[in-house]
Parts: structure tokens; C-alpha cells; sequence
């Protein structure tokens, strides 16, 4: 059983993520939860009973708005094709975004957590929006992003960037081999060399923990060279019509150089396919 949180802003690209998701777990056996998060309202030092009036006002017609959104979106749920193995439940918090998000996840026992995606403020040329932005690296479970205007065709091939600098992955990148598994999708490994013309004995080692993991799982690697890797992973994926993108966010390393600002016509610009993103902190 996977339990899945799901939050909401009630937007269209949140509801397209939902419905992905849905199918996509169609044959698992799961426990969706359904979650919209507002901001606790922040009072003047100065605030008068009027304004803690107000201020309460104002949080009950929130409240009453998420009640209202989640409801619908239930609805919405509803007239999706029944799937006897879902179950679907509605949390609200009154907490910021990302301390909402890690609050259940803790509570509930999330396996991964869907978020739509969309260019937003200062990641506008980015697909990840800025609320899943500030979840990267910060969760110990997969966010899972879905960009907008993606509708669930089947998994026949999930790409995965690697620099294969991780030498045991225990079971942290479960969810790639669970839903490849339940999809029969292909993994196609990509790694980008820099300066050096082949793999590292360590990076071989890495490799060769990476397969074993993943079988019996069909795995193919592709090795890029003389390309900026921001360049190459996202050739890479369109150039085999990707199914879905995998990566392991780090600190100052590939991940960063796929996602920063300064490179945002990358994959994550071009590639209009679900991402996976696990955490380092997971392996």
C-alpha cells in the first residue's frame, strides 16, 4: 500500500497532476491525500482587538474556501473512472507551504508527494514552479512533478541522470523501480562525462551497485561526452521521447547545474515530461 500526498492550490495544473497520479498508481493499492495548506496570518505588534477580529475573519474565510476546494476537487475525483483500490482523504493546514508538506509527511507516512508544476516568479523559464522548488532537498520521501499539460500515456522508457558518485542505494530509489516494474517500462541510465573520457573505478563501482538494484529491470546506459551537461541530459531526453525523467537532487553537483537559474533552458525548461526527484539524503 503507498500512501500519496497530493497538494493543491485547486489550479488546473493541480488537478492534471492529480489525475497523472491517479493513474499511474491505477493498479496499486493507495491512500491519497489530498492537502491544501494557507498562511497563518501574521499580526503587527501594534494590532488592536479590531484587527484580531479581522485577522479571524479572515482565517475562517480561508478555511472555509479550502473546505469549499476540496470538496470539488472530490467531485472532480468522482467522476473519474472508479478504481476500488483508492482511497481519498482531504487535510487542511494552516501552516506554510513546505512546513505543511513536511508535517505530513511525517504524520501520514508519505511515500511520495505530486505536485504540478509551472513557471513561476523568478523560475518563470523554469517547469518547476516555485513551490515545488523550495521542497528539493528539504523532503525525505520523492516529489514526483508533473508539468503541465501532461496527460498519462504509459511508461515505456524513464530515463535516469546519474554521475554514479553513490556506492550504496539501499532502497532509496524504490519508487523508479516500482512504478518501471508495474508499467514494464525500460531504464535508461545517462551519465555525461566531463573532461574524462570514461567511467572511474568508483564510478564503475557506483555503476555496477546501480544495475543490481534495478534488476531484473531492462538497463541501458548512455554515456555523453564534449557537451555541457545541462545541454546533454536534456537532448538526451527528448532525443528518445522520455516517458519520464529521473534525479537525484545534491549539493553543488549535477543536479544544481540541471535546475539553476542561469541554466533554465534545460531539461527542466524543454523535456515536457514527469520528473522524479529523490534526495540525496535518502541513500
Amino acid at each position: 500500500m503507498k500512501n500519496i500526498l497530493l497538494p493543491t492550490d485547486f489550479s488546473q495544473n493541480s488537478w492534471e497532476a492529480i489525475q497523472y497520479a491517479i493513474t499511474l498508481f491505477k493498479d496499486y493499492t493507495c491512500t491519497f491525500y489530498l492537502m491544501h495548506s494557507y498562511e497563518p496570518q501574521v499580526s503587527a505588534p501594534s494590532t488592536a482587538v479590531t484587527s484580531k477580529r479581522a485577522s479571524a475573519i479572515i482565517l475562517e474565510s480561508m478555511r472555509s474556501e479550502a473546505t469549499l476546494g476540496l470538496q470539488n476537487t472530490l467531485k472532480q475525483i468522482k467522476s473519474l473512472p472508479e478504481n476500488n483500490n483508492h482511497t481519498f482523504k482531504t487535510v487542511m493546514v494552516n501552516d506554510y507551504f513546505v512546513s505543511a508538506v513536511k508535517s505530513k509527511i511525517a504524520k501520514l507516512d508519505i511515500d511520495v508527494v505530486v505536485v504540478g508544476t509551472k513557471g513561476a516568479s523568478g523560475l518563470k523559464e523554469v517547469t518547476l514552479g516555485s513551490n515545488t522548488a523550495h521542497l528539493i532537498g528539504k523532503l525525505a520521501c520523492p516529489i514526483l512533478a508533473v508539468p503541465t499539460d501532461v496527460n498519462f500515456k504509459g511508461l515505456r522508457d524513464v530515463g535516469f541522470a546519474t554521475d554514479f558518485s553513490i556506492t550504496d542505494y539501499g532502497d532509496g530509489l524504490a519508487l523508479l523501480k516500482d512504478v518501471a516494474t508495474a508499467h514494464n517500462a525500460k531504464i535508461s541510465l545517462v551519465h555525461v562525462l566531463k573532461k574524462e573520457k570514461e567511467l572511474t573505478p568508483e564510478q564503475l563501482t557506483s555503476q555496477d551497485a546501480l544495475e543490481a538494484y534495478l534488476n531484473p529491470l531492462h538497463v541501458t546506459l548512455f554515456m555523453l561526452t564534449d557537451v555541457p551537461i545541462e545541454i546533454g541530459t536534456r537532448i538526451f531526453s527528448e532525443s528518445r521521447q522520455l516517458d519520464m525523467m529521473c534525479v537525484i537532487a545534491k549539493k553543488h553537483s549535477f543536479f544544481e547545474k540541471v535546475f539553476n537559474k542561469s541554466q533554465s533552458k534545460s531539461i527542466s525548461h524543454h523535456a515536457k515530461v514527469p520528473l522524479i526527484i529523490f534526495n540525496e539524503a535518502a541513500f
